[in-house]
């Protein structure tokens, strides 16, 4: 008999936990064979508990009464393998994807695993080019417009907390995450619910998918631009590129996929250019808040942490009357980072590595905002490009407010406030960072909401409201303020054989639901082609 159990206790370490005991001591009956699913630890329970999902095989033809216990099913069966790789076939024409970010990786691995010719272009440089690239903007070199935090290899995701949270790991979902276990993840992510890569772990894989696409016949151009698509006769033909060397090429074929990331500003313009219907799409904004990890621990692990991971917290609060405000990005034991790609401009995100020691945590505290907002912005009626012109105006307000690349902070206690922090605790951000008064920066409703949110956080996680809490902004890359219109066939609405895609498109919030509209646009494309 092969069963599916939920929801069993593993203690405070799971690596030590004893699986075939503890089933037995469930079901009342030795297990042959025990397979874990997916663990999670759950902080909820005083003490804090890792829990399981397995599937278990035992003797006998009946099921055990017994709490979250059910026999395996044909679809249990599913959700536990990944999508069988495309059959390979001949294609007529070479397929341009732009963009090597998650969305552009995996929508070029799975047309090559279909046998489609494939050119990547990615306007930035293999990742052993951009963490030299980036150390030296930190450290007070000019800001490299096109290989830097959010441009290059990887895409913004390389420089990132690694978050690859969901709850399933089947079909497509279980294709991605094999993909990454045979790039050199850990196979832990497997089954793991909350499961993140790391910095650290995300450079040493996207080499492996780069050694995998071209092996596959994918031709890789890195350094390479965008300016322009060629349209004729309704239908995108190509793309007019800048090579590394300052000439301008055109490379003819299709269709092509454009998966630039939210930062991508000027291939936003291009695609407008070129015909692509979009649309204003609402975000969230914010800051960057951070406190010392101690204090996440202390609310998350009340009788102390001991041997558990660094505590994460996740919040929300949804008032009637006023826009939701909620944390996201939440990196325990992680940095605040510049994240802007352009000169002029201040942007922050955050990141950590594989291990989480850093001694602070930090997560995007956002306020959402509605299009009507960008109404002041907007070059003409209905402008799709009102909500960059938004996030632009707050992002330059704040260089100006410090006259450089150090970012605009605040205790969290004087931002409540109203008042000018007269100093500032250490902070991981590490450009550096100036007391400037956050109500200066930030939109109105955003400032309001945000204060909102800490009170009300404070109750759930106290000392979130204290003098130890430090905001750093602005927070204004979430997701795109726009989307690109696509049709059920996932091509753009206005211009045939054009494929927007992920999170710059308007399809995505991170780096699993953008790898994964990569494989969808993929399998679009393979099914039309």
């Amino acid at each position: 008999m092969i069963l599916h159990i939920s929801n069993l206790p593993l203690g405070a370490d799971p690596e030590a936990a004893d699986l075939h005991a503890l089933v037995q001591a469930r079901v009342g009956i030795a297990p042959s064979r025990c397979t874990l699913l997916r663990k999670s630890l759950d902080a909820r329970a005083r003490p804090p508990v890792w829990r399981a999902s397995l599937r278990v095989e035992i003797p006998g033809d009946t099921v055990p009464d017994a709490p979250g216990v059910r026999a395996w099913s044909d679809r249990d069966e599913v959700r536990h393998v990944g999508v069988v790789a495309a059959t390979p076939r001949t294609w007529d024409r070479r397929v341009i994807v732009v963009g090597a970010g998650p969305a552009g990786l995996f929508c070029a691995l799975r047309l090559a695993e279909a046998g489609a010719p494939v050119v990547l272009i990615e306007r930035g440089g293999p990742v052993e080019d951009r963490i030299p690239a980036v150390n030296g903007f930190w450290r007070g070199k000019p800001l490299d417009g096109e290989n830097n935090i959010v441009f290059g290899e990887g895409g913004a995701g390389t420089f990132s907390d690694g978050k690859i949270y969901t709850r399933r790991r089947d079909g497509e979902l279980g294709w991605v995450f094999h993909r990454l276990v045979g790039a050199g993840a850990d196979p832990g992510i497997l089954q793991e619910s909350w499961a993140h890569l790391g910095t650290d772990k995300v450079r040493a894989i996207l080499p492996e998918l780069r050694r995998q696409l071209i092996a596959a016949g994918v031709e890789v151009r890195f350094h390479t631009r965008v300016a322009a698509f060629l349209v004729e006769n309704g239908a995108c033909t190509g793309v007019q590129v800048v090579t590394p060397t300052g000439d301008t090429e055109v490379l003819l074929g299709g269709p092509v996929v454009v998966a630039t990331g939210h930062s991508a500003r000027d291939t936003m313009q291009a695609l407008l250019d070129a015909g692509a219907a979009a649309e204003q799409r609402p975000i969230a904004i914010g800051a960057r808040i951070e406190h010392p990890q101690g204090i996440i621990d202390a609310a998350r692990y009340p009788t102390g942490r001991g041997e558990l991971p660094p505590a994460s917290y996740r919040l929300a609060y949804t008032p009637v009357d006023k826009s939701a405000a909620y944390t996201f990005c939440m990196c325990p034991g992680g940095m605040v980072v510049p994240a802007q790609e352009s000169a002029g401009l201040v942007v922050v995100n955050g990141m950590s590595f594989a291990a989480r020691r850093a001694m602070w945590a930090n997560s995007a505290l956002i306020v959402q905002v509605p299009i009507e907002a960008y109404s002041p912005y907007a070059r003409h009626p209905g402008d799709p490009l009102a909500g960059i012109h938004y996030q632009e105006a707050i992002e330059r307000k704040a260089y100006e407010a410090t006259g450089s690349y150090e970012a605009p902070a605040q205790r969290v206690s004087g931002f409540l406030a109203g008042q000018i922090s007269a100093s500032l605790p250490r902070v991981s951000y590490p450009m550096g960072v100036v007391s400037v008064d956050l109500a200066t920066i930030l939109p109105e409703p955003v400032v309001l909401g945000m204060r909102d949110a800490i009170r009300m956080f404070n109750r759930e996680i106290p000392g979130f409201a204290g003098d130890d809490g430090v905001l750093i902004a602005p927070e204004t890359r979430t997701t795109a303020p726009l989307r690109f219109l696509r049709g059920e066939d996932l091509q753009s609405v206005s211009v045939r054989g054009l494929y927007p895609c992920g999170e710059g498109a308007g399809f995505a919030g991170g780096i699993i639901s953008a790898a994964l509209d990569g494989f969808h646009v993929a399998e679009a494309v393979r099914v039309r082609s």
